[in-house]
């Protein structure tokens, strides 16, 4: 069995209120470092990621200098069919909006 990647988003990057794209990293299996750190990356690539099996994450800022794992993100498509974002959980009470722009 393969195993699939797993990236995480630290931060958006929006075009008015639409998210265009993402600094997304690849997360090491134990979800405690960066394999590769965070780089810009367009939103087609963010979904790419999905499509192609991989796992997406928010990861947020912890109080010790490193990141705490957030809940998956999604693709999720506004009403005019435009594709963005969103997290699949949002119970944990993180949003994206949470996340830093860059």
């Amino acid at each position: 069995m393969v195993e699939k990647s797993v990236y995480g988003i630290t931060a958006l990057r929006y075009a008015g209120s639409n998210v265009v794209g993402a600094m997304m990293g690849l997360i090491d299996s134990a979800h405690s470092r960066w394999d590769m750190r965070p780089s810009p990356a367009r939103l087609i690539e963010v979904i790419d990621r999905m499509v192609e099996g991989d796992t997406v994450i928010s990861v947020f800022p912890d109080d010790h200098g490193g990141f705490a794992p957030g809940p998956e993100v999604k693709v999720d498509m506004l009403p005019e069919g435009t594709e963005t974002l969103a997290l699949d959980d949002d119970a944990a009470g993180r949003s994206l909006v949470d996340l830093p722009r860059f």
